[in-house]
């Protein structure tokens, strides 16, 4: 795993990203000497940091435990991600007997992780809990830090279990269809288990919709917007048009509203004749639990520019580092395309993404914020090409070395000089190394 000596893993989800450049991740991790597994861990990157100063602020330990990652965020006006404003999880037993739980939530501006031990039972197929105490915390670097101190007793948490097959899923997902040109979209309250009838009910957690939460579509040529039944009723939210101009449409919440797993939220839909493409989505909430966001289906242009960046200066060789290409059209970020970047002198290490058998290139998936980021550990000069696939697009980042600056030899310490104190004689052997010296300075 970049930057994380020691940890073995698979890079399960790496699409969270907001326009500032954080990055969310979800990995699976493989036991080590300092932890269990395989574990999920939730990756927090800032933006510019190194792989190895990334924190972890989640985990699912429990065996086939059931997870429930969310975040909050503050939103451009098109209502993708500005800024990250903080990153939860959730990770509980499975049903029917599962009691037990973990609460986690990151605060980037902090770098605080607040865990709370909390306890719970599954009533008419719902997993209902309550907080039994609190831990906090600087999010640690390492998988096998995340810890709980409550009483004096310290627990660490990704120790416990093994952990095999954990799910994960949102609290609310974007699902659309289209008919020539009219496209519909559904908001669906996720379950976890589950097939929805009475013998076998719907297995999640409630999801409690505020007045004034908003659900944002980022497309292209959007025309004529619209909430229709059941969306519009005040039982799903009384959901309204609020704002859109042809490459963003906002639909506001008026009523507060709670909906159990499995409630499909319908209604909402705009036309345009744009061709079909990836498109953005979020869901933004004064319950930070629900704020989610994705890719979806939609009317999207094709990419016809990409800019892609990298380190402005000489790398030492050895050295991680990132390489950024954003994917635009008409100068809107494009999520959910692939961007394929290629070393062409065999002087960079791909660490991410779906390397190739050869190592030769990777294939990346731009975020919500139309962007693909490729680690890469630099041994040589290079020039790597970044390109989409099925496009003529292209662009390339020209990487020079730098010999790494050697560590100074340590500065020795000199010997202390003998000083006679004031109103102390001299002692017999220092007048004798008095006596030799002027003997000497005679001599010579």
């Amino acid at each position: 795993m970049p930057g994380k000596p020691g940890e073995t893993g698979w890079l399960l989800e790496d699409k969270e990203a907001d326009a500032n450049g954080n990055k969310i991740q979800i990995w699976c991790l493989q036991a080590n000497a300092a932890h269990g597994g395989p574990d999920f861990g939730v990756l927090y990157k800032p933006a510019g940091a190194k792989d190895k100063d990334a924190v972890w602020v989640g985990a699912c330990t429990f065996p086939a435990g059931r997870n429930r990652p969310n975040k909050a965020f503050t939103k451009l006006r098109n209502g993708k991600p500005k800024q990250f404003t903080k990153v939860t999880w959730f990770n509980y037993e499975p049903p029917p007997n599962g009691k037990n739980d973990w609460d986690y939530s990151y605060d980037p501006v902090t770098n605080k992780l607040t865990i709370n031990k909390t306890a719970g039972a599954y009533v008419g197929g719902v997993y209902r809990w309550r907080i039994i105490g609190t831990d906090v915390y600087p999010a640690p670097k390492n998988f096998g830090d995340i810890k709980f101190t409550s009483g004096g007793v310290t627990t660490q948490v990704t120790q416990l279990f093994p952990g095999p097959n954990g799910l994960s899923a949102e609290a609310v997902t974007a699902v659309a269809s289209a008919n020539g040109n009219n496209w519909s979209y559904t908001l669906n309250v996720n379950a976890l288990g589950g097939s929805g009838t009475d013998a076998d009910p719907f297995i999640g957690i409630d999801t409690d919709l505020k007045a004034g939460d908003t659900f944002s579509i980022a497309a292209f040529g959007i025309q004529i917007p619209f909430v229709s039944s059941p969306a519009s009723d005040p039982a799903y939210g009384g959901w309204v048009v609020d704002s859109s101009d042809s490459n963003f449409v906002t639909f506001r919440a008026t009523v507060d509203a709670s909906f159990a797993p499995g409630t499909q939220i319908s209604g909402f839909g705009f036309s345009s004749s744009a061709p079909l493409g990836t498109v953005a989505w979020g869901l933004l909430s004064s319950n930070e639990a629900i704020g989610s966001q994705g890719t979806v289906n939609g009317p999207a242009l094709p990419p016809d520019q990409i800019i892609s960046v990298g380190p402005s200066s000489s790398v030492p060789v050895g050295e991680e580092v990132a390489i950024t290409s954003t994917v635009l059209a008409v100068s809107n970020e494009l999520p959910g395309i692939p961007v394929t970047f290629t070393s062409t002198t065999g002087g960079v290490t791909f660490n991410n993404g779906d390397i190739s058998p050869d190592g030769a290139s990777t294939t990346i998936v731009t975020a919500t914020n139309g962007q693909a980021v490729a680690s890469i550990t630099v041994t040589a000069a290079d020039n790597v090409r970044v390109s989409v696939p099925g496009t003529t697009l292209g662009s390339s980042v020209i990487l020079s070395t730098a010999t790494p600056t050697p560590t100074p030899s340590p500065t020795p310490t000199p010997s202390p000089t003998p000083v006679l104190k004031f109103g102390t004689a001299p002692t017999a052997q220092h007048n004798e190394g008095v006596n030799k010296s002027r003997a000497s300075r005679l001599l010579h």
